[in-house]
């Protein structure tokens, strides 16, 4: 893909679970903002868009309901699955095969059947612009959880993030460009299931036990799925659990209050994290600040057991956005 982009000098957006296919800064990345204006009036904008294994589904695409995405040039569209090619959106050529071979048949015929190529400063000014008119769109709390995002890349490189439905991993799924592929997942790219994050970074530290894997939860998330604290315990698998705790379901009740709902359901208990991460058997900390979650990012993955850091949203959005 990586090359077959540069060829053309083609712009790419990625879906979420995607992230990492271009690394982060390639001049042709746009991200993965598919939902949001500025992307999509680029997207509109292309007389050809090259769809390759994607749903086009409304959780890449569609993240605001708003019905706003929309292909107005010629389609083409790859994918293993021949009744996808025509879901969502109907393609004026659809190919149905494997994705790495259909993109490398793709370029051994453009270098076969050399083509007209956009100017080398085609594509990349077109990104440029796309990614500034986002990253204006992002408020002080945006930025901030961003900033978590980015203190965990930077201290733990090559950390897989496993993520569950929770504030910071939807801000993430905007704002965050994984330099390798398969460093980046989370449920809201499907069901939107609360719980998934915690069993979901213990089988990703099975599955490749040299990486740094972290859990980024929600308070009211890890409730669902708290227990599994002690599998991580018993397998001895040190995945690193941090904890945004806004003392609810927080995302839902914005969205009540926006309506003018009154908000219901959305404030339960809030338990004392840290005593049940030592009850547990798990190491516990606290960190308000980027560098307090650094230096407890380096201390967790120096221990062979799981360890449970603690974010207060509000204490969070305080020290950083001051």
């Amino acid at each position: 893909m990586r090359e077959l982009a540069e060829r053309l000098h083609a712009p790419v957006a990625l879906t979420i679970n995607a992230k990492g296919l271009l690394p982060a800064g390639h001049p042709l990345l746009i991200g993965s903002t598919q939902s949001l204006p500025a992307t999509r009036a680029a997207i509109r904008d292309a007389d050809v868009v090259l769809a390759v294994g994607t749903e086009l589904g409304e959780t890449d695409y569609d993240v605001t309901f708003d019905g706003g995405f929309a292909i107005d040039g010629r389609l083409i569209r790859i994918d293993i699955d021949a009744q996808q090619l025509m879901r969502n959106a109907r393609a004026e050529i659809a190919i149905a095969g494997d994705a790495q071979l259909a993109l490398g048949a793709l370029s051994t015929r453009l270098h076969e059947t050399p083509a007209p190529t956009p100017d080398a400063d085609w594509g990349a000014p077109r990104v440029a612009a796309v990614r500034a008119a986002i990253a204006s769109m992002h408020d002080g709390a945006a930025q901030s959880q961003a900033r978590l995002i980015d203190t965990i890349v930077a201290t733990l490189p090559g950390a897989i993030i496993a993520g569950d439905s929770t504030s910071p991993v939807y801000v993430g799924n905007f704002t965050h460009d994984a330099p390798v592929p398969r460093s980046w997942f989370n449920s809201s790219t499907g069901y939107g299931t609360l719980g998934y994050g915690l069993p979901a970074a213990i089988g990703a530290k099975l599955a490749a036990p040299a990486r740094p894997v972290v859990c980024l939860i929600g308070d009211g998330g890890l409730q669902f799925t708290l227990p599994e604290l002690a599998s991580a315990v018993e397998a001895r698998l040190p995945v690193i659990v941090i904890v945004w705790n806004n003392r609810g379901y927080g995302e839902i009740r914005k969205y009540m209050v926006a309506r003018d709902i009154t908000p219901v359901g959305v404030d339960p208990y809030t338990p004392d994290f840290q005593m049940l991460a030592r009850g547990f058997g798990c190491a516990a900390h606290t960190a308000a600040t980027p560098g307090a979650l650094a230096a407890a990012l380096r201390d967790a993955a120096a221990r062979a057991i799981p360890t449970v850091i603690e974010i207060d949203e509000a204490t969070w959005f305080g020290q950083v956005q001051r």
